[in-house]
């Protein structure tokens, strides 16, 4: 019990030390497909390349509804031309190369009044991931600090931060849900402690019926056996006036034999039902022993789950603390 207080308390104090995280992003020069070329970089801790690449994928596909039928009247024009005839023109999808994502000529009100093609490579570090992006002019020169005015360029690190945000949030979504997922699972071990208690304590009212049921089958026994007392001391009393060596004499002594057998009989079915007694006894003992442990189970798992609500609580609070 110490052991999973001490464990849960590691994790809080973990979860406590980064609540607050503030997304902060870089401007550099990083390899691309194309070269070396300026980058805007933001870190996401704790996340994988996998988990973060859909989030870019919808993030970076969100356009205004007049570029989406926009960019579906020039696939629709497409068909009615030849293929070198043909309007180069983004369907909307992000494409993958080398590691690399890449999506052409979009057009992003908060970045720039101008067609691009944004480039993005994620690199899996042990911290999580980093995460960077290039901006191209469509079919012109790539974007950086040289040919873009300090609005713009702040314009394009505040769009990247925001997604690191998302992202970021996507992260501690995820745990928060594998969180959840455990404190449902540290529940299922619950019901199953308290559904074998219940099972115990059923036993034990069943122990129980059978110790009353074996009780009411002495006494019934005794009440026979009282009765042939009677019947056996009546046959004495008449077999003591018989003249020994007669028919008669030999007949009673027969019949008094056949009575003390019966006698016999009832004593070893008394004998039989308290030894079910002491069994069903030791059964209950055994039974409420068991249900102490279960109760200790019970205890125990009640905290495991209380520390993991903590948890997802934690991790809730940690979402929110991102900025």
């Amino acid at each position: 019990m110490k052991q999973i207080i001490l464990f849960f308390a590691a994790i809080m104090m973990a979860l406590n030390a980064s609540s607050q995280y503030k997304v902060e992003v870089e401007t550099g020069e990083k390899p691309m497909s194309k070269g070396n070329q300026m980058a805007i970089t933001v870190m996401i801790p704790e996340a994988k390349t996998e988990d973060i690449e859909p989030v870019w994928k919808k993030y970076i596909n969100n356009r205004s509804v007049g570029e989406r039928i926009s960019n579906l009247a020039t696939q629709v024009g497409n068909i009615f031309k030849s293929e070198e005839n043909r309007a180069s023109r983004d369907r909307l999808k992000v494409e993958s190369k080398d590691g690399e994502m890449y999506v052409r000529s979009i057009e992003v009100n908060e970045i720039s009044k101008y067609s691009m093609d944004v480039y993005a490579r994620i690199t899996q570090l042990a911290e999580g991931c980093q995460f960077s992006a290039f901006f191209q002019y469509t079919d012109s020169a790539f974007i950086n600090e040289s040919n873009v005015d300090a609005e713009r360029l702040m314009s394009l690190k505040s769009y990247i931060r925001d997604f690191g945000v998302e992202a970021c949030q996507s992260v501690v979504e995820d745990q928060i849900k594998e969180a959840k997922q455990e404190v449902s699972k540290q529940e299922d071990v619950l019901k199953d402690i308290e559904s074998k208690t219940k099972k115990e304590e059923k036993s034990i009212t069943r122990y129980e019926v059978d110790i009353q049921e074996c009780n009411a089958g002495i006494f019934e026994v005794e009440a026979d056996i009282v009765r042939l007392n009677e019947t056996i001391e009546l046959k004495k009393t008449a077999f003591s006036s018989l003249v020994k060596g007669t028919p008669e004499y030999d007949e009673g002594k027969k019949g008094l034999k056949e009575l003390e057998k019966e006698k016999s009989k009832y004593f070893r079915e008394i004998k039989s039902l308290k030894g079910k007694i002491k069994s069903k006894e030791m059964d209950i003992k055994s039974a409420k022993n068991t249900i102490a442990n279960y109760d200790v189970d019970l205890k125990r798992q009640q905290l495991v789950i209380q520390e993991k609500e903590k948890i997802v609580d934690q991790l809730t609070k940690k979402k929110e603390g991102i900025q």
